[in-house]
């Protein structure tokens, strides 16, 4: 019978179109993205396992891809330095800037992070930021407010000193071994409640940074693959419902920045 042939044709078709397109994923080497270690909400890892917002983030789109990937989470000068020098392929959740710019293409951002300047909550001694002069800051390098501090030439008025993580900065100013750490909003007050400790915004100079995915100058083609699927991911209301996961008291605006 001339129809039951031809679907079998259509259905040996269809088994050989599949098999190729499983060889093709098995020949295809995972995309390697680079993510921080202890950067809550954002990025860091609970026994073992890559977490946070940004993370979500890139499940989502290399699933929308249907691309195999895998995560090469480290320090963040690592991670940057990795994607820098081709050893992974793209960061998530990589705050944009002109510095970045150089070395770096960004996909559409996806939601804007704020610097702030966070001391403990019963520090008395500073209440302005003139009081941190010549004490010790735990820094965020290439952030709005060391950039800020620089072009007004007052970055070396504060003794600013590098940490791991974030994490590591919120257990120092725990301590008293720093006065002030500089953060974004989000992952300080996480931070903080993680720890049990209260802490208070000092200075909130930052008008928002905004946060894409970055691969190295020159790769068009990995670049527009992520940038098409997040800007689907955002019209469907994919990253919304993720951030409202994460940060259920604020809201997303892709358009505008938002505290």
């Amino acid at each position: 019978m001339p129809h039951i042939a031809t679907y079998k044709q259509l259905l040996l078709g269809s088994l050989i179109l599949c098999l190729s397109l499983a060889t093709q994923a098995q020949q295809t080497p995972p995309t390697r993205c680079g993510v921080a270690t202890g950067f809550p909400p954002y990025q860091f890892s609970i026994n073992g396992e890559t977490t946070g917002f940004d993370a979500d983030v890139a499940r989502l789109i290399f699933k929308r891809l249907s691309l195999p990937f895998q995560f090469r989470q480290q320090a963040w000068d690592l991670v940057f330095n990795e994607l820098r020098f081709g050893d992974i392929e793209v960061i998530a959740g990589m705050e944009v800037n002109a510095l970045r710019a150089k070395f770096f293409e960004f996909t559409q951002p996806y939601y804007h992070r704020y610097d702030v300047i966070f001391i403990l909550e019963d520090n008395q001694q500073i209440t302005k930021l003139e009081d941190l002069h010549n004490e010790f800051v735990s820094g965020d390098r290439h952030s709005y407010i060391e950039t800020h501090w620089k072009e007004l030439g007052t970055l070396y008025d504060f003794r600013i000193i590098g940490t791991q993580s974030k994490e590591k900065s919120m257990q120092m100013l725990k301590e008293g071994r720093i006065q002030a750490a500089i953060m974004p909003k989000a992952v300080g007050f996480y931070l903080a409640r993680q720890m049990g400790i209260k802490v208070k915004i000092l200075d909130n100079p930052d008008p928002g940074s905004p946060v894409a995915f970055a691969v190295k100058r020159g790769n068009q083609a990995l670049l527009t693959q992520i940038d098409t699927a997040l800007g689907i991911l955002i019209a469907e209301g994919e990253i919304q419902r993720l951030y409202e996961k994460w940060f259920p008291e604020q809201e997303v605006n892709f358009g505008h920045k938002q505290h």
